[in-house]
């Protein structure tokens, strides 16, 4: 079973991804969810598929998420903003974090995945072409590979 992180978990990518995941449920386990600012979405991501991590880029969103998912028992570590969404990106035993970001907004949460040796699921191409000659060699440096 591969354990993966999805950052962007409520956007086109996110929630593609998130049915691949229910389709194969034997074959993928989800650790760690980061969103921008859907809290209904990402709270029902949440109660389905019980990440041991999730942040909410939007801060102001914060309060919402935490009483949104009160009665959740485990709770999932809740963090907010990007700071949260990095330390989600690096979290724990998963093996691929999927980049479902739009745009720059990704970039430093796709390195501190790499940082932390996760291989990397790139959604978006903006990475490679804004941050080509940064993300490349830490991808070599940390034997990190990029997926499809």
């Amino acid at each position: 079973m591969k354990a993966i992180t999805i950052l962007g978990s409520t956007g086109s990518i996110g929630t593609q991804t998130l049915d691949i995941v229910t389709q194969n449920p034997d074959k993928f386990r989800v650790i760690g969810l980061a969103a921008g600012r859907n809290v209904e979405m990402l709270a029902q991501q949440i109660r389905q598929f019980c990440p041991e991590i999730v942040a909410i880029n939007d801060e102001s969103k914060f309060t919402e998420l935490k009483e949104a998912i009160a009665d959740l028992r485990p709770q999932p570590i809740l963090l907010a903003g990007q700071d949260g969404v990095i330390e989600v990106a690096k979290y724990g035993d998963s093996e691929a974090v999927v980049t479902g970001i739009v745009g720059c907004a990704g970039l430093l949460p796709t390195i501190a995945a790499i940082e932390a040796r996760k291989d990397i699921a790139l959604a978006n191409k903006e990475t490679l072409i804004a941050a080509g000659p940064v993300v490349n060699p830490l991808m070599e440096e940390y034997g990190v590979k990029l997926l499809p």
